[in-house]
């Protein structure tokens, strides 16, 4: 028997008008009880071509949006079952504890300004401390879009947790509480881009389960923002179209910092 969750529905939809695309719509659900939660999940993202796009482009974005729900997905199952299992056994029954974090607000290493060594553990640590990457440490894999290639530092290089802080203080540069999103990493995994899978972002960001339900249910299911690589290994960090309205329309004024980063207790994660 598999221990992966099972994909049980994949559905798409395009919205068109006088020949051309104007947006492609992909959800996906999976059953995660084979991970020991009784759950299912569910994710859907809209992308919106402003002046439409041809229905060939269309479906090029379908399946880089399916490529990217899938993986994500199937994580938050696994998470799912992993935070029900934790709640279950560390949790007293009537007794909860919310935590609100501070930021991550990472300072510049003390190799800032400078160049890694080329290759080794010792270029490993030289990024950790902020020296910028060597051209040997890139890598790349064909763009889903067809328009070039996605150019990128592996995890070895260049950490997950690196990433996330990285993310973080973006975010609060933003005024967003980085405790309710979640960096979701392209490149580790079978399916990554370490394994040169073709993906259109090197990573990308949503609203994390726990602060769901402070935001409309569209916003919670499309990616606030995606992350690719400068050339000199700093991150190109952009918020979606979607994010943009929502933030314009006040739809994620709940997972704003408040006055001193400090989240009101109402609105903990």
């Amino acid at each position: 028997m598999s221990n992966e969750p099972t994909v049980t529905d994949i559905k798409t939809a395009e919205t068109a008008a006088g020949g051309v695309v104007t947006a492609v719509t992909v959800s996906i659900t999976v059953n995660a009880k084979v991970l020991g939660a009784d759950a299912f999940v569910k994710m859907e993202e809209i992308r919106w071509f402003d002046g439409g796009t041809d229905p060939a482009n269309a479906i090029l974005v379908r399946e880089d949006i399916i490529g990217i729900l899938r993986e994500q997905v199937l994580d938050e199952a696994a998470a799912t079952a992993d935070a029900v299992r934790e709640r279950a056994a560390q949790t007293p029954k009537g007794a909860v504890s919310v935590h609100p974090a501070a930021p991550v607000q990472p300072a510049a290493g003390a190799q800032f300004g400078q160049t890694a060594p080329p290759s080794g553990p010792q270029a490993t640590v030289a990024v950790a401390n902020g020296a910028a990457p060597a051209a040997g440490q890139w890598q790349s894999v064909p763009s889903r879009f067809g328009d070039g290639e996605i150019r990128f530092l592996p995890t070895s290089v260049y950490s997950t947790g690196q990433l996330e802080a990285e993310v973080a203080q973006w975010l609060s540069g933003q005024g967003l509480n980085p405790d309710a999103f979640k960096v979701w990493d392209n490149r580790p995994g079978p399916k990554g881009l370490e394994a040169g899978a073709p993906n259109g972002c090197v990573a990308a960001i949503k609203v994390s389960r726990d602060a769901e339900d402070f935001v409309p249910a569209d916003v919670a299911r499309n990616a606030v923002a995606r992350v690719k690589f400068n050339n000199n290994g700093t991150l190109y960090i952009w918020l979606t179209k979607e994010a943009e309205a929502a933030i314009k329309y006040g739809a994620l004024d709940k997972v704003k910092l408040a006055a001193g980063n400090a989240a009101p207790e109402e609105e903990a994660f």
